[in-house]
């Protein structure tokens, strides 16, 4: 039933529709708008563009006002962890986090999590704000978490992206854990024993996007029905 929901709700199905709301499409236009600001700002590096949506590549039809946009394109920066261990200190104020570390919508530490000191936080951190999602792409796929300002180190099997403006954080949660994603991000995947998503795979993954006022609707239903599970 929980699949079914999220299913529902990547799809249009979940809420109604209202012509009142700004399209898609026009959101789309002041994401790019924005983007070329941080750009020219410096605050983010201009990025390769990535290759169109043709019709034949769409995977399901949507509603009118919606649209499909690559994550690539409505997001400033999108990486990974460190790919090596970092100097241990069992001392240290700062958690050097993973996957496993993800835990619906929170960034758990757990007893075992190791520390660091503030000079290996320095050294690896991530560029990490209040429009950040975290993502597990190794190992366990599609553990999601937003960053709340913790002090945190990222291992390799954290995915971070930081959303710009106008898109709701909590609708791209519930779409990472949708069958849809899940079964988009195993299909990519490498390794036999450890699954692992690329940040290319990631990067390219196509995301069913509304207007953000609907987002914000899709968000609010599924939890009211997620709560009757």
């Amino acid at each position: 039933l929980r699949e079914l929901i999220l299913d529902l709700a990547v799809r249009g199905k979940l809420v109604p529709q209202d012509e009142n709301d700004q399209p898609a499409r026009e959101l789309l236009k002041e994401i790019e708008t924005e983007k070329k600001r941080l750009i020219k700002q410096g605050n983010i590096k201009q990025s390769k563009p990535l290759p169109e949506i043709t019709p034949d590549e769409i995977p399901y039809n949507l509603p009118e006002n919606w649209e499909w946009v690559k994550l690539g394109e409505i997001v400033s920066i999108l990486g990974d962890g460190i790919h090596g261990t970092p100097i241990y200190n069992d001392q240290g104020d700062f958690f050097f986090i993973n996957g496993n570390n993800l835990v619906d919508g929170i960034i758990e530490i757990k007893q075992n999590t190791k520390r660091v000191s503030i000079e290996e936080y320095v050294k690896h951190k991530k560029e990490l704000n209040e429009h950040t999602v975290l993502v597990s792409i190794n190992g366990t796929i599609g553990n999601v978490a937003f960053y709340n300002f913790e002090k945190v180190v990222l291992g390799k099997s954290a995915c971070y992206f930081n959303l710009v403006s106008k898109i709701d954080k909590h609708y791209i949660k519930r779409l990472i854990n949708s069958q849809y994603f899940i079964e988009y991000a195993l299909k990519s995947a490498t390794g036999t024993t450890i699954k692992n998503v690329s940040l290319k795979t990631m990067r390219e993954l196509f995301v069913p996007l509304p207007p953000l006022a609907e987002q914000k609707r899709i968000v609010t239903k599924v939890d009211e029905l997620m709560k009757l599970c």
